[in-house]
């Protein structure tokens, strides 16, 4: 008797002191879902554990996410997970100074001792650290780079043996493209040629590849960052991430101790004749931004390595995946989309068709191009999800007033907010690059003076978005540092291909069945297939 008491003493105990834990969550939950956001706790929790996978649970977010009121709380443990899909709570989220940081579920992310994943104060010292090798003039410098890789790029797609009407399978176009990418990425972020355009003996980029699907796993499953778990749970998993992990600090280190090696040798030749500093190209490019860091005792060369593993896996993964996603969109909308553009780009190249080079006041002209990558950017974006960290308990001012408590990990749903009816019409999940057209239109009448005695009218059926519904790479407080840098490589190849070659596909945007990857993948890739035909003979 006086055990049966004790444990329901104890067991009592146990539950209040949970539940005095859990009183912010609950609160969260109540101000926003009442009495159904409290019931709906049970068939929550099911639905996470049945579908807790990255080939299902983007699909699975997508069906059954209009089946709830959002933002959506779900409680975990003595924490709680907030789902935000619309472009009032984004702008909260991302301008929240309390919303910084990742999760510790991005804990077992590949590369995650650098800028990517820094958190806090660390992460705006070294962001100030890192803004000048980023800055407007450094990128605009690196065009030439973009120039003659995507020519190497050209060359290898006009070699190949299926363009005279064969098919071109999906990951093959992607493997040339992801090679070119991380040749322009080597080049431009650590001065480093690797031929990767012509060949990849090492599976450098594959293994990048590889690693991201394997974070994107750990990432939802995160009891796998433990090591003894991983081992435990998924033996197989475990030893092909240490063996794609060790490949790539391996090729990263070895590149950075060279360079590091011929930037104090050079530094040591200039002392010694009374020259001045290196020049500023040669200063602020990104590794030699950092050894500059290293010699003020600002960074240890360990630093060097984790930022530059980290700025070459997000600069060639993001920005390949960018570009094969446009590709999909072009070849799906081979009529009119594609005549467009070409004829846009033929019109405004110094030589016509001759794509060989092409310069940023050109790209400032393509208004139809930068419509288009827009366009395919918010139909499949390039990372479906963002997670965030809640440091202090913060106000969710555009929900009512809901107080996020310390702890919660928000998530953040761009692909869906981004093809929702709600903010981008009844058309939403069709593929129309001039609604970014007409915005561009309802922007500048906006910005410029109303003439004298007039009535200023807008375009019926049209108004201004919202200006968060639209995260291509992610905004606010911690907005993506290479943006620039992406959007050029991004449309300098797209200029090159497209003027080069027609891309045709068998393929519906609707018949694409998407896989949480970290940025987005495609479930039913291998049933993807291009037709590619050259448009003129190849100058490059």
């Amino acid at each position: 008797m006086h055990l049966h008491v004790a444990l329901w003493a104890c067991g009592t105990l146990l539950a209040l002191l949970l539940g005095w834990q859990q009183r912010k969550c609950w609160r969260l939950i109540w101000q926003l879902n009442g009495w159904r956001g409290v019931a709906q706790q049970p068939l929550l929790w099911l639905l996470l554990c049945i579908y807790l996978h990255p080939n299902s649970i983007l699909d699975k977010v997508t069906r059954l996410r209009v089946l709830f009121k959002r933002p959506l709380a779900i409680l975990l443990g003595t924490r709680v997970l907030l789902y935000i899909d619309d472009p009032m709570g984004m702008e909260c989220v991302l301008n929240a100074a309390e919303c910084l940081d990742k999760t510790f579920m991005q804990e077992g992310f590949f590369a995650r001792r650098g800028l990517l994943h820094a958190r806090g104060r660390k992460w705006k010292l070294r962001r100030k650290q890192l803004n000048p090798a980023f800055n407007h003039n450094i990128v605009i410098s690196f065009f030439d780079v973009f120039n003659d890789v995507g020519n190497q790029l050209i060359a290898q797609f006009a070699a190949l043996p299926q363009l005279h009407g064969a098919a071109v399978k999906f990951k093959d176009a992607e493997d040339m493209l992801s090679r070119a990418v991380l040749e322009v990425s080597c080049l431009t972020i650590m001065g480093t040629p690797t031929n990767f355009t012509e060949a990849d003996d090492a599976h450098i980029a594959t293994t990048y590849k590889r690693l991201l699907e394997i974070s994107a796993i750990k990432t939802v499953k995160p009891w796998l960052q433990l090591d003894l778990l991983h081992k435990l749970l998924a033996p197989q998993l475990y030893e092909e991430a240490e063996r794609c992990n060790q490949l790539l600090v391996e090729f990263v280190a070895e590149i950075v101790a060279r360079k590091h090696r011929n930037w104090l040798l050079r530094h040591a030749i200039d002392n010694e004749s009374g020259q001045a500093e290196d020049s500023p190209w040669q200063r602020r490019i990104f590794i030699e931004q950092m050894f500059q860091l290293a010699a003020n005792n600002e960074l240890t060369l360990q630093d060097i390595e984790d930022e530059a593993q980290s700025m070459v896996l997000v600069s060639f993964e993001t920005v390949s995946n960018s570009i094969m996603i446009a590709l999909l969109c072009l070849a799906t909308h081979q009529g009119d989309c594609q005549e467009r553009l070409r004829a846009e780009i033929a019109t405004i190249l110094p030589h016509g068709n001759d794509a060989s080079y092409v310069g940023v006041e050109q790209l400032q002209q393509l208004q139809y191009l930068d419509a288009f990558v827009h366009e395919a950017l918010r139909l499949l974006a390039t990372v479906p999800m963002n997670l965030r960290h809640v440091s202090r308990d913060f106000q969710l001012s555009a929900h009512a007033h809901a107080i996020v408590p310390q702890n919660t990990i928000i998530v953040l749903d761009t692909f869906n907010m981004q093809r929702d009816p709600r903010w981008w019409g009844t058309h939403a999940t069709e593929f129309e690059p001039q609604r970014f057209m007409q915005q561009q239109q309802l922007q500048d009448e906006e910005e410029a003076p109303p003439p004298p005695h007039s009535v200023q009218s807008k375009p019926q059926g049209e108004a201004r978005r919202h200006s968060y519904s639209f995260l291509p790479f992610s905004k606010g407080l911690r907005t993506c540092i290479g943006r620039r840098y992406s959007f050029f490589i991004m449309k300098v190849f797209l200029v090159k291909l497209i003027a080069n070659f027609e891309f045709h596909s068998a393929m519906q945007l609707e018949q694409l069945q998407f896989v949480e990857g970290i940025s987005l993948k495609f479930r039913n890739a291998d049933d993807i297939s291009f037709t590619i035909q050259q448009t003129k003979p190849t100058k490059c």
